[in-house]
């Protein structure tokens, strides 16, 4: 896949950009608050329309604008010349409602499950060490949107569970508070129906857990040269193995359910499942999180990424445009050239403060590279540094 051009409006600190880009690495350069981050976020919305930086549309509008529009023209593998734009309203009036309209190839996706999969680009950002750092919440975020990008049922399976579970909370809160009785009818109904749509997710993160596994320890071992031992393990209810029938863990989760039951009658919401999981990430045996340096993290989230970029070549057949925010200035030079050996045959976009900082860029990634000065949010093509 090759990215030939980027059309922002409105869109962060930017009024109005339009660019196109080569084939190869494309390096974007410039001090600290003049949009190099803000671009990338852009080119990246149009892959899930969904910001790495925030989940409120209303802080991507340029200020004092009434919308935002970012669009992206790219090449398939295949050889299909396709497009991917996300564009936000603000509510009009003050109890309005703002509006996202989602468009591919000219025409309106009214389903943001249709989204996923049309256009592939991978993002490493400094963001990236909350995956390990923070809590299950960013775990699970970043297993839920690895898969849906791959597999658009289970981004619906998503939203069912979420719309099913919501309902259950409301009942059980209610009951709390007094302000309706529930009888055991009523909850197995729903306890059926969250039991079917919990198992799906389950089984399907229980797989990709195992893939990733393979494909970060790998990783993680090529880029410090073999020093480091990752370790990957879903932390769900007891018992999950990636093997497990889904009919199976279905069965088990409603029996959970039931015997948790009283439990979640007393704290008015539902105590266990997918929405309460994590993925534990080990290191040499024990809990990145707890006893990892900081640069031992950096190399696991790096190990992720890569792993996450192989999974999506292998599963689309198409090879995922690459966003490097100020991610080589973090490494010493032997896992920065580690990380250029896997990513070097795929179209690059890095940021950078300094240009000469990736004066070598061009042997070590074995092909031409293009510079691009960001200043004040605008981006122009400029000759490479110390060019003759």
């Amino acid at each position: 896949m090759r990215l030939c051009s980027v059309e922002l409006v409105n869109f962060r600190n930017y009024e109005s950009e339009s660019l196109s880009f080569d084939a190869g690495t494309n390096i974007l350069f410039g001090q600290n608050a003049q949009g190099k981050t803000n671009f990338l976020e852009a080119i990246y919305l149009c892959t899930c329309a969904r910001s790495h930086r925030t989940g409120r549309d209303d802080e991507l509008v340029r200020h004092g604008a009434p919308f935002y529009r970012t669009t992206v023209h790219f090449i398939t593998d295949r050889g299909l010349a396709e497009s991917v734009s996300v564009e936000y309203h603000r509510a009009e009036a003050k109890g309005g409602s703002p509006s996202r309209i989602i468009r591919y190839n000219d025409l309106e996706v009214t389903r943001l499950s249709d989204m996923m999969g049309l256009f592939h680009a991978i993002l490493f950002a400094p963001e990236d060490l909350e995956i390990v750092k923070d809590g299950p919440a960013e775990r699970r975020r970043f297993l839920d949107i690895l898969i849906s990008r791959t597999d658009r049922t289970y981004f619906r399976d998503l939203q069912e569970f979420w719309r099913i579970i919501g309902h259950r909370n409301r009942l059980l809160k209610q009951n709390r508070e007094g302000m309706s009785s529930l009888d055991g009818t009523q909850l197995d109904i729903w306890d059926e129906s969250l039991a079917a749509v919990a198992a799906a997710i389950l089984s399907k993160r229980l797989h990709y857990v195992d893939q990733l596994l393979g494909y970060a320890a790998l990783s993680l071992r090529h880029l410090t040269a073999s020093q480091e031992v990752l370790g990957l393990q879903y932390k769900g209810f007891s018992g999950l193995t990636p093997d497990m029938d889904q009919k199976v863990i279905e069965a088990r989760y409603l029996e959970r359910l039931k015997r948790l039951r009283e439990d979640d009658l007393f704290r008015g919401n539902t105590s266990q499942g997918p929405h309460r999981d994590d993925m534990l990430i080990t290191l040499n045996g024990v809990d990145a999180r707890l006893y990892a340096s900081q640069g031992q993290q950096r190399s696991v989230v790096l190990s992720l990424k890569i792993a996450e970029l192989l999974i999506l070549t292998e599963i689309s057949g198409e090879k995922p445009i690459l966003l490097l925010d100020d991610v080589m200035s973090e490494l010493d030079q032997s896992r920065r050239s580690r990380l250029i050996e896997v990513i070097s045959d795929h179209q690059v976009f890095m940021t950078c403060t300094e240009a000469e900082s990736m004066g070598d860029m061009d042997v070590l990634m074995g092909s031409k590279v293009h510079y691009y000065s960001v200043h004040n949010a605008h981006v122009h093509k400029v000759e490479a540094p110390n060019a003759n």
